[in-house]
């Protein structure tokens, strides 16, 4: 434990003393040169939120859905398709971005946009999210549902009025894992969403997140203060991570 935490305060200290001399309001609030890669991150930023807040909007109720039909439906689970959700989940999400392409842009003739990259990000997302709401439910003792049944609710009933709510709390944590885990995404949305930012923002035009601006200025930048550039923008997107860590933390333990 001592050395897994060593290792995270150093890399956290290096980006923190690295970035945070770039990060100004100029850099939180204007647009990136696209030829060099500097200047500042506002897209990226915006980018981020939104794809990763829609790949959340498809994904929760999703993997919510399918866990309750597991936990609460199916008489006993079969092995095969739990083994596939888990080949899913171990599976890269480059492979998982290709494949995406493969059928977004190759067979339906999508762009490479905002909208392919959150369908990249949903795709990766929704074993994951089955995985945290059959462990929420899976938490609420059978005598929630005992008690539900014998006062002459439905099943349906008590999952929606007595199993849900009762798992409300850790079902808000795994979302903000969730997001968190969207958040650092970069080999996938490299191939789906694009490595440069249009002037006319949308769903269908083209933009990177701030995983993949980190990944663009350390590879491709031509930008002079390219390192400093991409600490800062690490510390940016450590910071949104960790304010969404807390947020779904406190909605989680008001729930508790």
């Amino acid at each position: 434990m001592l050395v897994a935490l060593a290792g995270f305060v150093l890399v956290l200290a290096s980006v923190l003393l690295n970035g945070w001399p770039d990060l100004t309001w100029h850099f939180l609030s204007s647009w990136p040169d696209a030829a060099a890669g500097g200047d500042g991150i506002l897209p990226e930023l915006i980018n981020t939120t939104v794809m990763v807040g829609l790949a959340l909007v498809i994904t929760a109720p999703l993997g919510l859905m399918v866990a309750v039909y597991q936990t609460e439906y199916r008489q006993r689970r079969r092995p095969p398709l739990e083994r596939v959700r888990g080949t899913w989940l171990a599976a890269p999400t480059i492979v998982i971005g290709l494949v995406v392409y493969r059928v977004a842009v190759g067979w339906f003739h999508w762009p490479i946009s905002l909208l392919t990259g959150t369908l990249a990000l949903a795709v990766i997302n929704w074993p994951f999210m089955v995985s945290i709401s059959e462990s929420a439910l899976g938490g609420v003792p059978a005598s929630y549902r005992q008690a539900s049944l014998a006062l002459g609710a439905s099943r349906f009933e008590t999952v929606v009025r007595v199993v849900i709510p009762a798992a409300a709390a850790p079902l808000i944590e795994g979302l903000g894992m969730a997001a968190a885990r969207m958040a650092g995404e970069s080999a996938a949305l490299i191939v789906t969403a694009g490595i440069n930012v249009s002037r006319h923002w949308g769903l269908l035009a083209p933009g990177e997140t701030l995983a993949v601006h980190i990944w663009y200025l350390r590879t491709e930048g031509l930008a002079a203060g390219r390192d400093a550039a991409s600490a800062a923008t690490g510390v940016v997107l450590l910071t949104l991570v960790t304010v969404v860590l807390w947020i779904s933390r406190r909605i989680a333990r008001w729930f508790e």
